[in-house]
């Protein structure tokens, strides 16, 4: 299973909050997630291959070993595989166009271009081709949780939500599409979602946000 790249929305700002035991988790959960993402539509987003913006119209190669095992050595050709294939799924929903311009190992080569409709969705961040949506609701903080980060020693605190994600394109409801990237159907119908969101604890009276589950970036899992 190819690693998930999932980003905080602390890459925008990191917000600190004084805590009591009333804490309005929910109130400022939601405040932070609509502050990062004003338009409403970059909660989620779908990491479609390494491909930055200058790069179209964007022609497809082959590596040997992309269905192998995956292994140190072979993780690119991986991601190469990935990256073709979201390529053609995403043009058979009209966000690419798709043409083929020759053959090699006896497979077609195709080139891509953004159609209208997936520059209205593209996002550069990390100089990749991604395609981003919707706003995220939270509808209830349930079970507070103090942790101790093993890696750094920090102490944390975990919020359990739950949340459901509003402006979600057509699409993403389609099975071939959420499944692929690891999403539940409730992601299309806005149903509730089970979610974390992380605090670095400070002092008694300080969070620091860490991340949560809004601004995501997901590769596609690896079949």
């Amino acid at each position: 299973m190819i690693k998930r790249l999932s980003v905080g929305l602390m890459l925008i700002m990191a917000l600190y909050f004084s805590f009591f035991d009333t804490y309005p988790y929910e109130e400022k959960i939601q405040r932070l997630y609509d502050k990062n993402n004003p338009s409403g539509n970059k909660a989620i987003c779908l990491i479609v291959g390494n491909i930055s913006k200058s790069m179209y119209p964007y022609t497809i190669h082959y590596m040997e070993g992309e269905f192998q095992p995956l292994s140190p050595k072979n993780q690119e050709a991986h991601l190469n595989r990935l990256t073709n294939e979201n390529l053609h799924l995403f043009s058979q929903f009209g966000l690419f166009t798709e043409e083929q311009v020759a053959r090699s190992w006896g497979k077609p080569i195709y080139r891509y271009n953004l159609t209208n409709l997936g520059r209205q969705y593209f996002d550069d961040f990390n100089d990749q081709t991604n395609f981003c949506f919707g706003r995220i609701v939270v509808n209830s903080a349930n079970i507070i949780e103090d942790v101790l980060n093993s890696d750094n020693g920090n102490k944390e605190r975990k919020v359990y939500i739950t949340y459901y994600v509003k402006n979600v394109p057509d699409w993403m409801k389609d099975p071939t599409v959420y499944k692929r990237f690891g999403y539940p159907k409730e992601v299309t119908t806005e149903g509730l979602i089970d979610g974390i969101h992380r605090y670095r604890i400070l002092s008694k009276r300080k969070l620091e946000s860490i991340e949560g589950v809004s601004l995501t970036y997901k590769w596609a899992s690896s079949s």
